[in-house]
């Protein structure tokens, strides 16, 4: 059985995944790992490290695997695929990006003029999916990669550019966003038209970490994709 890959948010872990391996069970060999600089595994974070700790894992398994994204790990699982299109057997992506815009170098100019805790403060709410049951384990997540890993992340993701290369993607794919989510429409909307093939599915109610938001249709929609 093809496994499937579950990769987290910047300044997130594979702990964010949780409700997804719980759903899973024994249906579906699933893996949640932390990426360099998140969780239990060392940093210091960079897409490359990233990518490559995901094609390491990936050339572990019998089968190809599908590859399951959120956020800035999207564009892990795109240059993934791009290295390694015959150990990918499917993408299912949500509210990430292909390229970096004009309005995320504002973002990042921001959050490096705001100390840690502030940080903190404003995306625990978003990295918990608005739930009370993970508001916890998002502070500790987002504590544990600190303000560095975050922003190597959106600096990276800002000098990032593979709308030229999204049509090499032969792998079936899934690109999702929440409707709540406006930011990142476009960039999905980008994404879904780059790769031959690829369905687009804007998800009602939902905002960005929406898998810990409504982790039921979220595993439902991995399934019937994966199936």
């Amino acid at each position: 059985m093809a496994a499937i890959v579950f990769l987290h948010a910047f300044g997130s872990s594979g702990r964010a995944w949780q409700p997804q391996i719980l759903q899973l069970g024994d249906r579906h060999r699933a893996l949640a790992p932390d990426l360099p600089g998140h969780g239990a595994t060392p940093g210091p974070f960079s897409l490359e490290r990233a990518v490559a700790s995901v094609r390491e894992l990936i050339q572990d398994e019998p089968e190809p695997v599908h590859l399951v994204a959120i956020s800035g790990s999207v564009s892990v699982a795109l240059l993934t695929a791009l290295a390694e299109p015959d150990r990918v057997a499917g993408l299912i992506l949500s509210g990430g990006t292909a390229r970096g815009r004009r309005g995320d170098a504002v973002q990042r100019v921001m959050m490096r003029l705001m100390p840690e805790g502030m940080i903190v403060n404003i995306l625990k709410g978003m990295y918990s999916g608005g739930k009370a049951e993970h508001l916890d384990q998002a502070v500790q997540d987002l504590r544990r990669a600190g303000k560095a890993t975050v922003l190597t992340g959106l600096a990276e993701l800002g000098r990032l550019d593979l709308s030229d290369r999204l049509g090499e993607i032969k792998a079936p794919t899934l690109v999702l966003n929440g409707a709540k989510d406006k930011a990142n429409l476009s960039h999905a909307e980008e994404i879904a038209g780059g790769i031959a093939g690829a369905t687009l599915r804007v998800v009602p109610e939902a905002g960005h970490i929406w898998n810990l938001e409504q982790p039921d249709l979220f595993t439902r929609t991995v399934v019937e994709f994966v199936g």
